[in-house]
């Protein structure tokens, strides 16, 4: 456990160049992969940069949100502002002991936020998906510490994407 007991996970699906983002949204739209982000961080606790929860426009239901920014008057309704990825780790422990996930942190984004953890992070929850598209967010490079522990592979049924979820451990 990476942080005060607690198991950090990124949730995220890149593409074959590790993009993460474009325009500030998804570059794809795969339902699956909804669901398994859904299912990984319903009843937990979600850290996040600004951008990824605008580009989101909304906080993320039945999940405590954390928002990290530098900006001192920003608020969002539905989430909770911390200005550095320290604050928000720490002010989310308590968040996470009362959850229905009592373990872990959820990190969900953005580029600059999974670089910023990736030293604490215990488990990677990826979704490879694919297609190669020219982007502005990029996750970084998975260190080889992490080992794919387990792997399901599918492909979109309404756009013929071919992903995989992959979980990756320290």
């Amino acid at each position: 456990m990476a942080f005060q007991d607690l198991e950090v996970v990124h949730v995220v699906a890149m593409d074959q160049q590790r993009c993460i983002g474009k325009g500030n949204d998804l570059p794809w739209h795969i339902s699956a992969d909804l669901k398994h982000f859904k299912e990984i961080t319903q009843g937990g606790v979600v850290v996040m940069g600004r951008k990824t929860l605008e580009s989101m426009g909304r906080a993320l239901p039945k999940r405590v949100n954390w928002v990290i920014t530098r900006d001192p008057n920003w608020n969002f309704a539905g989430t909770r502002v911390a200005h550095s990825i320290e604050e928000a780790l720490a002010q989310a422990v308590a968040d996470v002991k009362a959850s229905e996930k009592p373990d872990s942190i959820f990190v969900i984004g953005g580029g600059e936020i999974f670089k910023q953890t990736m030293d604490i992070a215990d488990r990677l929850e990826l979704t490879h998906v694919e297609l190669d598209v020219q982007g502005d967010a990029y996750y970084p490079e998975i260190p080889a510490e992490f080992k794919k522990v387990s792997s399901e592979s599918h492909t979109d049924d309404k756009t013929g994407i071919v992903f995989e979820f992959a979980t990756y451990r320290k």
